[in-house]
């Protein structure tokens, strides 16, 4: 009895430990028949077919024209600083004070936008969510905690400001064309997500928010409409040393 046992022992241990090979290996393709799950129903395709056609005017609608292609980049790319100026334009002609904007790159949701014509539906593209313009007002030390900010993301889309990366640190900053003043309030232009802390913009919790409560996607299509033509401005305000 204690030979059986020992042997189903040592059975159990080699078979737990032993390597598995594969014996047997079959490929099988099966075609997938359009709507197979039967999903589509002509009674509601019929129903909100002239909802479609509004909404498909509406997103095609042509409200201005990039001269050259936009393309977002890092330090800065000619995509955000467009978006960035159209962020900082509003704050600036609409009853808020605004020194400089500053967002965040992962908010720019397409890579470029072509050269030509532009529509609504381009900007929904680019600027999928709701997110609303804001303005903080901040001091000297939490902007340079937010010019280091910039330097860890290695750029930002950005107007108002220029600056300098070297050795992740930002230096040579100028606001409106004049040095930063650490003693000096600067107000500062960005978006809910970011002024919340969204990607670890903490430095923002230091300040006072001002919202008019308007979408930074409608003030870039405010924006374009004015404008009429989008220059490719990629004028090197964050130059990396």
């Amino acid at each position: 009895m204690k030979t059986s046992l020992f042997a189903i022992g040592v059975f159990l241990i080699g078979a737990c430990s032993g390597t598995y090979k594969l014996a047997k290996h079959t490929d099988n393709n099966i075609r997938i028949i359009a709507d197979s799950l039967q999903l589509y129903d002509s009674s509601i395709a019929i129903m909100i077919a002239p909802y479609k056609q509004k909404l498909d005017a509406q997103m095609n609608e042509i409200i201005g024209e990039a001269e050259e292609t936009l393309t977002k980049e890092l330090p800065d790319g000619s995509l955000g600083n467009f978006v960035a100026d159209a962020c900082l334009s509003y704050a600036q002609n609409n009853n808020t004070t605004a020194d400089f904007c500053v967002l965040n790159s992962g908010g720019v949701r397409i890579p470029a936008i072509q050269k030509g014509p532009i529509t609504i539906g381009k900007i929904y593209e680019l600027m999928p969510f709701d997110n609303m313009i804001e303005v903080v007002e901040l001091d000297g030390n939490a902007c340079k905690e937010l010019f280091t900010w910039i330097a860890k993301w290695k750029g930002a889309p950005v107007s108002g400001i220029e600056l300098m990366l070297a050795n992740g640190e930002a230096t040579n900053v100028k606001i409106k064309g004049e040095p930063f003043n650490e003693s000096k309030t600067y107000f500062v232009a960005t978006t809910d997500y970011v002024a919340n802390g969204g990607d670890g913009a903490t430095m923002f919790a230091k300040g006072k928010r001002t919202s008019n409560n308007y979408k930074l996607r409608d003030a870039i299509i405010d924006y374009v409409k004015n404008k009429q033509t989008i220059k490719a401005n990629n004028n090197g305000r964050i130059k990396q040393n």
